[in-house]
């Protein structure tokens, strides 16, 4: 099974949005460390732990499906 852990959860009083700083490890052992994806302040708010968790885990599975090798 994948395993996503958030390390942190930084706001930003600037620009009101909160970062969100996550590992992801894969089935084979592949990993991304120190992933980062940024939510508005207003959705962190009203989000609970497992929203969150699931909010990377939609970025990151979009993310890597939209990827082209090699331009």
């Amino acid at each position: 099974m994948n395993n996503i852990q958030m390390k942190n959860e930084i706001p930003d009083s600037n620009t009101d949005t909160v970062k969100l700083v996550f590992n992801v490890t894969f089935d084979d052992g592949t990993a991304i460390g120190d992933g980062t994806i940024v939510i508005t302040r207003a959705d962190w708010l009203n989000m609970t732990g497992k929203q969150k968790l699931d909010k990377i885990a939609d970025v990151v599975s979009e993310k890597m499906l939209s990827t082209k090798v090699g331009g």
